[in-house]
Parts: structure tokens; C-alpha cells; sequence
């Protein structure tokens, strides 16, 4: 993860718990398998990520795995570089 992966759990953390009203303990829960995240809750999540980030997620070759926590959805970020593309957010 890269320097700011801290803070951007932080505000993934806070796009899950006031878009989609739900509230994550910590950046490691898996949001799937406890079933906090639904098909549609993480469509909605996808979409508030691009708009908060201005960016496009490459979702080609979508993988649920990158999606399973705050953690994860994290470095998924970091390592797709779509955030530092944009500059700093």
C-alpha cells in the first residue's frame, strides 16, 4: 500500500457508511461473505468511488476479489493506478 493507503481507507470507509448507510467496523471486514454489501450495494459503491475520485475504474476483467473489503478495495486502487492518474485526491 502506498503512503496515503491509510487515508484512503479512510474515506472509502466513510463513501461505504454514508452513501451506503452501512456501517464497517474496520477496513478488514469482508463486506460480501458477512453480507454488509450486496450485488447492488456494490455497483452502488463502484459508482460513488469513481464520482468522489473523478476517475474510471478498469473493470475489464472485474474481479469480486478486489471488492471484498475496504482493504482490499485499497489496493486494488493503488495497484490499478487509476487515483494517480488524477493527481493528487
Amino acid at each position: 500500500m502506498n503512503r496515503s493507503g491509510a487515508d484512503l481507507d479512510d474515506r472509502i470507509l466513510g463513501l461505504v457508511r454514508e452513501r451506503l448507510s452501512i456501517d464497517v467496523p474496520d477496513a478488514d471486514v469482508d463486506l460480501i461473505e458477512t453480507g454488509l454489501v450486496d450485488s447492488l450495494a456494490l455497483v452502488m459503491l463502484i459508482t460513488s468511488i469513481e464520482e468522489t475520485f473523478a476517475c474510471e475504474l478498469p473493470l475489464d476483467d472485474f474481479d469480486i476479489e478486489n471488492f471484498r473489503s475496504v482493504r482490499r478495495i485499497t489496493t486494488y486502487l493503488d495497484e490499478s493506478g487509476v487515483l494517480d492518474a488524477r493527481g493528487t485526491w
